[in-house]
């Protein structure tokens, strides 16, 4: 959507005072469908046409009805800020005088359209059951990444048999491990249902073949047993945890998939994962000692207890502060570890073991991390600092570079995003025919390398924002955002003032220092998935973190840590993801990086492209899984258009004993590709809206 006001929003320049006021820029952008409710509304007058003596104020209306809030004015900007939050609907805004007459200066209007539960999957076999205001939500985000959206969530009191009924295996999070929906899972479990549970307590644990001993290992390591499924194909070597895990004594007949150890190099004894089978109906637990939701969601985000500290001696406070320790602390992210994804690693381990269980009822259809089975893909992003040129030679590069005829939408031409100062001497027009070619333009705010308050960080906003759109009218809105100096003051409120201006991709976290980091390629956030940010009560925003892993600042024009991510994505060890870079044309890094994928054949994008793919995987899903006889199966896919031509699904090709022997969709044979991901072979085809049958034999 433009940011020009066209049609019934046309500028309106009404006499004030004895001259004409003039909205140059507005926020949220006239007609805009997609505003977060807790918005603020903003405009920029065209300060040199005003006297000091004019005042504006802000209305806005739903239906006629005046929203209460709060309309302040600073210099030539003009912002309402809502006494809570705005309820679904449609607004009208008008930017007015105060005068008695309160004349009309400019008027627009935006939508705020109702917004997803995070914690809610798009219904299918597996039930998440997550208790309010825990972190068990989130166990909701690991699914969608590891391309499970068929799920529901419910909370424990909504845990029934009828529930239980019509679903293969049910998820339980750490924090509804007790209560009275027990007995029903107890019971559901006896009677040949599969359940993963997360800390199990009680006569949950005792039926898992556990035994706790009262005591609990904070933020130590676990070792996956690699020598058979489901650990096979995931790292053998000690991974860090985070949180508390509780320390249990396994009977004999519960096997060990992951063992505890506080030792970063040495075997564990103590139980991590295990799985049990239960009764003589062929019903199987397997149990984490440890809440994987709090471990993933602090091991990409950092220590919450170090919010605001200054670690590495180098002001501003950044992200890495994180995860560093000071004054004879430990570190939070062990450096030994940070060649491993340990995030993702862990996530592929339950995605491993849900295979597995799921395999009782049918195979478990799933969706690949990237388009077109792609292992790897640079997310391309610059911030541009003031050049004179170097966003419009870099894109011209790519446009040269890019085949006749390819396909921006496919990821088949290299793309790229650039973040501006308002001041940058790019012109309006040259930005506008980048952003029509494909490229993503947007705004780098800066809170001028100081740490911030979030008074002081949403004045930024505030004045770099409106500064960027009253410079550059016609370009789409921004969806994605890195911070001048990456200044990051605490654990969360650059994501949650992100998410209030539309920007819903993150990428603050940032692999450096170089003196810490050292010369391995790697994973400060333990990831290479974007994933959202969530809070320390599970509250999950609307905007995905992706980590910056390739730092001009940090490999100093080296190509080693840009082949070495890549080599990790495609050789066993499938580390696979898509990898946040940082250029400011300060240096040759971005020819480097461009060099460097072209050579490998791996696609370039922009922060916006892997936004949109993110969000249209998670929109699109699997219906209608059933087992329709002895080794057959049927279901539906459903394609968002965002991705439609791009996501690839994935069918277990063994399951059951059984091993896959045909494929159709709409009755026509389906190619497909075989795998092994994750110790896991997998049939991978081209997901269509198509309904599909599967044989095994």
């Amino acid at each position: 959507m433009c940011l020009a006001v066209a049609g019934a929003s046309a500028l309106l320049a009404i006499a004030a005072g004895g001259a004409h006021a003039h909205v140059v820029a507005r926020h949220p952008a006239p007609d805009s469908a997609t505003v977060p409710a807790g918005t603020g509304i903003h405009a920029r007058l065209d300060i040199g046409r005003l006297s000091p003596r004019q005042e504006f104020t802000i209305a806005v209306l739903q239906d006629g009805d005046v929203i209460a809030g709060r309309s302040t004015q600073d210099g030539g900007t003009v912002s309402f800020t809502p006494d809570a939050p705005l309820p679904v609907g449609q607004y009208a805004v008008q930017v007015q005088t105060r005068s008695s007459e309160d004349a009309v200066v400019d008027a627009w209007s935006f939508t705020v359209p109702p917004a997803p539960d995070p914690a809610q999957g798009l219904g299918g076999s597996i039930l998440l059951v997550a208790r309010e205001q825990t972190r068990d939500a989130y166990l909701a985000e690991i699914l969608r990444a590891e391309g499970f959206t068929g799920f529901d969530t419910v909370t424990p009191e909504q845990v029934t048999d009828d529930a239980l009924a019509g679903h293969a295996v049910v998820l339980l999070g750490a924090g509804s491990a007790t209560g009275p929906h027990v007995a029903a899972l107890e019971s559901w479990v006896r009677g040949g249902g599969d359940l993963i549970a997360m800390k199990p307590q009680g006569p949950l644990s005792q039926l898992a073949g556990l035994t706790a001993t009262g005591e609990t290992l904070a933020d130590a390591y676990l070792a996956i047993d690699t020598s058979q499924p489901p650990g096979a194909g995931i790292t053998a070597g000690p991974m860090q945890f985070h949180g508390d895990a509780l320390v249990y004594e396994a009977a004999p007949t519960s096997r060990i998939v992951a063992a505890l150890t506080a030792d970063p190099q040495g075997p564990g004894a103590l139980p991590a994962v295990t799985l049990t089978e239960v009764g003589t109906a062929g019903g199987r637990i397997a149990a984490f000692s440890y809440d994987l939701a709090t471990s993933v969601m602090y091991t990409r985000q950092g220590d919450p207890a170090r919010a605001g500290e200054e670690n590495d001696a180098l002001a501003p406070i950044r992200a890495n502060d994180l995860f560093m320790g000071s004054d004879g602390e430990a570190d939070y992210l062990d450096l030994s570890k940070i060649g491993i994804p340990q995030a993702d690693e862990q996530m592929r381990l339950l995605s491993n073991v849900l295979i597995g269980l799921h395999a009782d009822t049918s195979p478990l259809p799933r969706f690949w991390y990237l388009p077109h089975g792609e292992e790897a893909a640079l997310v391309m992003t610059a911030d541009d600092h003031g050049t004179w040129d170097g966003s419009a030679r870099f894109f011209d590069r790519m446009l040269a570079a890019s085949d006749p005829g390819c396909d921006v939408d496919a990821w088949e031409c290299p793309r790229a995003t650039t973040w501006l100062y308002p001041s940058t001497p790019l012109a309006a027009d040259d930005a506008r025919s980048y952003a029509d070619a494909g490229f993503d333009i947007g705004v780098h705010v800066t809170t001028d390398c100081r740490d911030w308050t979030e008074a002081s960080l949403d004045a930024a906003f505030v004045a770099s924002v409106l500064d960027f759109r009253r410079r550059f009218p016609a370009l789409p809105p921004q969806t994605g955002h890195r911070l001048h100096c990456i200044a990051y003051s605490d654990w969360l409120s650059l994501p949650a003032e992100q998410e209030r201006w539309g920007m819903r991709l993150d990428m603050n976290y940032y692999h450096w220092p170089p003196d810490w980091v050292g010369e391995e390629p790697g994973y400060l956030t333990g990831s290479a998935l974007p994933m959202r940010f969530s809070d320390v009560d599970g509250r999950m925003l609307n905007v995905f973190q992706q980590e910056s892993h390739l730092v001009n600042e940090t490999w100093l024009g080296s190509a080693v840590a840009i082949e070495g991510l890549i080599a990790a994505a495609r050789d066993d060890r499938g580390y696979y993801g898509a990898f946040g870079t940082h250029f400011d044309f300060s240096d040759d890094f971005d020819r480097t990086l461009m060099e460097a994928a072209l050579r490998l054949d791996v696609p370039m994008v922009s922060a916006q492209q892997l936004l949109e793919f993110t969000e249209g995987r998670e929109a699109s899903r699997f219906d209608s899984v059933v087992q329709t006889g002895a080794g057959d199966m049927s279901f539906d896919v459903r394609v968002d258009a965002r991705v439609r031509g791009l996501l690839q699904g994935m069918l277990p090709l063994e399951s059951g004993g059984l091993t896959l022997t045909s494929l159709t969709a709409d009755g026509a044979p389906v190619d497909y590709e075989v795998r092994l991901v994750k110790g896991i072979r997998y049939a991978f085809f081209e997901a269509g809206d198509v309904h599909y049958e599967a044989a095994y034999r």
